[in-house]
């Protein structure tokens, strides 16, 4: 299948995802991750872009990342790349480090922004590299401890965030920030959002054909998929039984769940959603009748109220 065109624009948030080729690893040592960082530290200042959230995995790594040009691929290139030679240079070694292309899912709403800084901090944690919040803290290769250890709540520059997160002072920011994560390890503790199977080796629910997808949905798909198994579970119903079209009103009631999570909590095309879901999406915009709360998410274009600055270029400085 032709690989589609990786949406971007002026101002855009990106999840970002880079796997080493056959999940092999990508760093040997902690001199080897101090090189990436660095790496991400340059070219975030040369491009003038902003990380939001980042984790280093043994065989991978997330980053959280916004421009104000639109310049994801140009920046991806020059960092992938140039630790790609970087790598095989210090290690004798030929050919690609990476796994194809870099992964990227475009960010459309406040929740499914906030929901990632959860989802790419707990990485650490949920791959079982550290055993806890406390040695989490103490991790050297996530935003985490950046954000734990900063005198000054590095939100300062981030309205919406410093806002969420406001506890009346330093520490009380902090704690908040920490509760935040602890809430999504209390609400789904056994999802391991770091390394997941390829696009056809995802276990989808039971009775749950996996579609064919464009290049760069799958980690889309994946997401609507755990909409699903959430969905189904808190309505008492079956994925085969919602899969088959029942129209009894715990079926409604979890297609409207799964639509508004998929499509107002993370931004994803309703109509994509409506055909994996195996409803015309003008019967999921009419689940979806109701119109969403507000929120206060940047203007792409404008980005008038947007989070502008970089968390990393400062940050990594004190480390």
């Amino acid at each position: 299948m032709a690989r589609g065109p990786r949406i971007d624009f002026p101002g855009a948030f990106h999840h970002v995802y880079a796997r080493g080729i056959e999940k092999r690893v990508i760093f040997t040592d902690d001199e080897d991750r101090e090189e990436l960082r660095r790496r991400i530290r340059l070219n975030l200042e040369r491009f003038g872009a902003s990380c939001l959230a980042w984790a280093f995995l043994p065989n991978h790594f997330h980053l959280l990342f916004q421009s104000e040009d639109g310049i994801l691929s140009r920046f991806m290139h020059c960092l992938m790349s140039g630790y790609s030679l970087y790598f095989n240079g210090r290690h004798d070694r030929v050919g690609h480090l990476f796994q194809n292309r870099f992964r990227s899912v475009p960010i459309q709403s406040e929740p499914y922004l906030l929901e990632l800084i959860r989802y790419i901090h707990l990485n650490p944690l949920r791959a079982g590299v550290v055993g806890t919040m406390e040695e989490l803290a103490e991790y050297r290769w996530s935003g985490h401890r950046e954000i734990i250890r900063s005198r000054v709540p590095p939100w300062r520059d981030f309205p919406f965030l410093l806002e969420f997160f406001h506890g009346g002072d330093r520490e009380g920011t902090r704690t908040n920030y920490r509760k935040f994560l602890e809430d999504g390890l209390r609400s789904d503790p056994t999802v391991a959002y770091s390394d997941g199977p390829e696009p056809n080796e995802e276990a989808a629910p039971a009775g749950w054909e996996v579609p064919s997808m464009q290049d760069g949905q799958e980690d889309s798909y994946r997401e609507f998929l755990r909409a699903v198994s959430r969905a189904c579970r808190k309505r008492g119903i079956s994925t085969e039984e919602l899969r088959a079209g029942r129209r009894d009103r715990s079926s409604s009631h979890a297609r409207r769940e799964i639509l508004k999570d998929c499509v107002v909590g993370r931004g994803m095309d309703r109509r994509i959603v409506c055909s994996w879901l195996g409803i015309t999406d003008a019967g999921g915009a009419y689940l979806l009748r109701s119109p969403p709360r507000r929120g206060r998410f940047p203007d792409a274009r404008t980005g008038e109220g947007g989070l502008l600055s970089a968390i990393l270029p400062g940050s990594l400085r004190s480390s």
